[in-house]
């Protein structure tokens, strides 16, 4: 599960780079090395807003209830969910452990005025699922660094994207 608002807001970061990108790359001015150097900018700072916009959500499982954070990913056994909660944003108390909170439903100005229905609707598939799951197995919230996905994200969406749109404009 992932908020709407994080799928749009990805989108149109990658319509504006694409954009920026043509741009930069149709002014016969711009030699190879200033567009690298653009390029190299541009994919550092979208990279670093994809983390935020788009790396974040919630996923059920039968075995756990993943939460997926920019930098970590969490998978908590359903036999400590205690609640999943929907006050500020999306929090899954733990039984025995800190509380998750997933990044894709984070507390905002927006979200407090219209009462957070994104996670509204996440804690309520959420509860619906882990009713419906055996709750016998044991376990303590595991958690790991993503930086695989990351890395590869990088390497091989931002920077291909980049470097693939100068030439691409400058032989059409």
């Amino acid at each position: 599960m992932r908020s709407w608002g994080a799928w749009f807001g990805g989108l149109l970061l990658w319509a504006v780079f694409g954009f920026m990108m043509v741009m930069f790359s149709r002014n016969p001015a711009n030699g190879w090395s200033e567009l690298l150097l653009v390029a190299a900018f541009f994919v550092g700072l979208c990279h670093l807003v994809t983390l935020a916009a788009m790396f974040s959500y919630v996923r059920v499982t039968p075995a756990a209830l993943l939460v997926i954070n920019p930098g970590l990913s969490t998978a908590i056994p359903w036999s400590r969910v205690q609640e999943a909660v929907a006050e500020r944003g999306l929090v899954v108390r733990v039984s025995g452990a800190e509380d998750v909170h997933c990044y894709a439903f984070q507390p905002s100005v927006v979200g407090r005025l219209i009462g957070y229905p994104g996670a509204r609707r996440a804690v309520k598939k959420i509860d619906s699922y882990g009713q419906r799951v055996a709750l016998a197995d044991e376990g303590d919230p595991e958690s790991r660094a993503t930086w695989r996905r990351h890395l590869l994200w990088l390497v091989g969406g931002w920077s291909v994207f980049a470097l693939l749109i100068p030439p691409l404009v400058r032989v059409l």
